[in-house]
């Protein structure tokens, strides 16, 4: 059996990241492991930028680690490639939050025709955290499904009234993995302690003929149901038909022959909405 088999994602949680653009995956390092790589971030005199690897090289071993190999084949197909631009976020005690934002094209690694992809999966971050992050450490704020959409959330909401918005407290040395495209922002951190974060970016070499995780095709009733009916962040009504088309449009661009197909349903006919109060 390949080392990273047992990594690989299946439907499910493939389907998961299809619908609202994230996964965590747990490395299975010792915390003294972790606790070493945050010593030497603390003890950098300055921001390498991409060469952040160089300077504390246990970094390639958590981002070359089947753990996380296992997830991004699942997602990025068979031969991804790793891009040489990496950044370590250091987030001091009284920062503020960030606006909501996608990360932008303008980059080295994404000027070869790149742009954003709602109906595909063409690279992702990859975004790891060498210490436990609590909620009043800066933690990254998302908004599930919203890869699926151009358009900007309201970019001056703060990240502690947004609906249906997701802030990631993680364990000691996770890993969060998003779509490159969706909407995300840094939170306040109104501890006592410096929150790093340390982001790569993989991208996607080929097309995919086959799915490329662990695939069972009695499965796609239930998928293409989930695809369908399970809810990120809410949408206009008008967009749910949008949103489920962009849904099953992405599943069938990484799955190749693991294909579904995408039935129109009238989801206009029934009872009127009920008034929100």
């Amino acid at each position: 059996m390949n080392k990273i088999d047992k990594y690989l994602l299946n439907d499910d949680q493939v389907a998961d990241f299809v619908i609202n653009g994230y996964h965590i995956v747990q490395t299975p390092f010792p915390s003294k492991f972790h606790d070493e790589i945050y010593s030497k971030l603390n003890n950098l005199s300055s921001n390498p930028g991409d060469k952040i690897n160089i300077a504390v090289s246990e970094l390639d071993e958590i981002y070359d680690h089947p753990s996380l190999r296992g997830p991004l084949q699942s997602l990025l197909g068979e031969g991804y490639s790793i891009a040489e631009h990496r950044h370590c976020h250091k987030n001091h005690p009284g920062t503020r939050s960030q606006i909501w934002h996608q990360d932008n094209l303008n980059i080295p690694a994404l000027m070869d025709g790149h742009t954003r992809s709602p109906d595909h999966i063409k690279s992702v971050l990859v975004m790891y955290y060498p210490q436990e992050v609590k909620s009043n450490m800066g933690p990254t704020a998302l908004i599930p499904g919203s890869h699926l959409f151009r358009s900007a959330p309201d970019r001056n909401a703060s990240q502690g009234n947004f609906r249906d918005q997701k802030i990631a407290t993680l364990k000691e040395g996770s890993l969060l993995i998003l779509h490159y495209d969706i909407w995300h922002a840094g939170t306040a951190n109104t501890s006592n302690k410096i929150r790093y974060m340390v982001k790569y970016l993989f991208e996607r070499k080929k097309e995919s003929e086959k799915p490329t995780w662990n695939h069972n095709s009695s499965n796609k009733a239930h998928i293409l149901d989930r695809l369908e009916r399970d809810e990120a962040a809410t949408v206009q009504r008008s967009l749910i038909h949008k949103r489920n088309f962009l849904r099953t449009k992405m599943w069938n661009n990484i799955a190749g022959k693991g294909s579904l197909k995408y039935k129109y349903h009238d989801k206009w006919a029934g009872s009127w909405p009920e008034p929100k109060m």
